[in-house]
């Protein structure tokens, strides 16, 4: 075989792997969540991750990138993307399952093209149809297991503010692509997690944080070790290698191993097993993420950053 096309292969393969890693992060944060705080799972994702990405992802920082106007920038998009995200996330996954978050969090691209709509740009009809198959997958997988339009706590609860994180993530694109355009991936990646992890451990700590390790089970630190290592170290270094290689139009692609990988991980760590009513509602809001993409009987997917 060619060496270019061993090198499109081991870019395919990372893509893959990371969006597979991070639709298995959902069961792996619900089972922690049964032994430490949130804000716990938040400092121990951002410490570990911004070594790594320091260490070996070629996020090289300065003194001179916190400086001024970027650092308010970069504690925004610390709050959207880093802490605020995965807090919520967190706090969502201990009343919902882990597979509806799979689904859900691919809801992020539709809102990104809404967004994007409500700021000017023209809708046309596959974004449309985008919308309507969007939102009616949402409620199958929110309302699935209830019947339509029943409010039952508490899995309903947990999807709907789980819904408040992917609302989160949506800007925390949009003003990452205005205001860091110059910036590599990794160095936002990497920056965010520094000022997210700086801005939130005075409270972590003064709350009695590190006491949450002491109650720990080997189940917990392979938790945490997954969280930290692979979702959000060594998953940002695959997708950034292959967005790199790729472009991100086609590493895009990989969003729809996500829920997949998320419905297997929940099944094989917490026995869960997804609702028929929320697996057809996954595959309706897919068909939503597929149609956001068309423009003119072209495929162009959306470069939206992924989500961990």
């Amino acid at each position: 075989m060619p060496d270019s096309e061993h090198s499109s292969a081991a870019l395919y393969f990372r893509a893959a792997a990371a969006t597979a890693v991070w639709g298995a992060s959902y069961p792996f944060t619900k089972q922690l969540m049964t032994e430490v705080a949130p804000l716990t799972i938040v400092v121990s994702r951002a410490a570990i991750g911004i070594a790594l990405l320091v260490l070996f992802g070629g996020a090289r920082l300065a003194f001179k990138d916190f400086r001024g106007v970027t650092l308010w920038r970069l504690f925004v998009l610390s709050v959207l993307g880093v802490s605020a995200q995965q807090y919520i996330q967190a706090y969502a996954l201990k009343s919902t399952l882990a597979s509806n978050a799979g689904w859900l969090i691919c809801t992020i691209p539709i809102m990104v093209a809404g967004l994007a709509a409500a700021l000017g740009e023209r809708l046309g009809f596959f974004k449309l149809a985008a919308f309507a198959l969007g939102t009616a997958g949402t409620l199958l997988v929110v309302f699935g297991r209830s019947g339509a339009g029943a409010f039952v706590l508490p899995s309903t609860k947990g999807d709907l503010i789980f819904l408040v994180s992917c609302v989160d993530w949506t800007f925390y694109v949009l003003f990452a692509q205005r205001w860091l355009k110059d910036w590599p991936q990794a160095k936002v990646t990497a920056a965010t997690m520094l000022v997210a992890l700086a801005s939130v451990l005075p409270a972590w700590l003064l709350g009695g944080g590190p006491a949450d390790f002491a109650a720990v089970s080997s189940r917990g630190w392979a938790g945490l070790a997954y969280l930290g290592v692979l979702s959000s170290a060594v998953g940002y270094l695959f997708w950034n290698s292959a967005v790199e290689g790729l472009g991100g139009v086609k590493a895009s692609y990989f969003i729809y191993l996500q829920p997949f990988s998320a419905m297997l991980a929940s099944y094989l760590l917490l026995g869960e097993k997804a609702a028929i009513p929320a697996f057809f509602g996954g595959l309706l809001i897919l068909a939503g993420v597929y149609l956001v993409g068309l423009k003119d009987g072209r495929r162009k997917f959306p470069e939206v950053p992924a989500n961990a």
